[in-house]
């Protein structure tokens, strides 16, 4: 399974030190987010292409990982009135994730898309899902 940790601390680097980057459990715990703006990272499914068991094969696994941003839904003093707070908060968290390989990781983080995640009173929330291979090796 991966370690979100350096995800973390990698798009904590590129955000205004306002923006809280953090690490949820679930899906629906990021929707609960108090603090607005504001980016949480969540495990996604871990999708192993299979072979045989054998002692000590690798199996490469692709880990997907979900960005959920949540921005308020009503005017913000530090944006201009009809500022995109959506594509101000997206776009340098995926522009320091897409292309970096995290540690541990086979190749470069790709992004498989983005899709409006819910709309409550207060906030939006939105989920973009990246994803990476790694190699887990499996003991004799």
């Amino acid at each position: 399974m991966l370690d979100l940790a350096p995800w973390k601390d990698r798009v904590a680097s590129v955000m205004d030190a306002g923006t809280p980057v953090s690490l949820a459990a679930t899906v629906d715990s990021a929707k609960k987010a108090k603090a607005l703006p504001s980016l949480q990272l969540v495990a996604g499914r871990d999708r192993v292409r299979q072979q045989p068991q054998v002692g000590g094969t690798r199996h490469r696994v692709t880990g997907e990982v979900m960005l959920v941003s949540a921005v308020p839904r009503h005017g913000h003093a530090a944006l201009p009135e009809g500022a995109d707070m959506l594509t101000a908060l997206r776009e340098p968290a995926l522009g320091a994730l897409i292309g970096w390989l995290p540690p541990g990781g086979e190749i470069e983080i790709h992004w498989n898309g983005g899709q409006l995640l819910a709309l409550a009173d207060h906030a939006l929330f939105w989920v973009d899902v990246l994803s990476t291979d790694y190699w887990w090796r499996t003991t004799p």
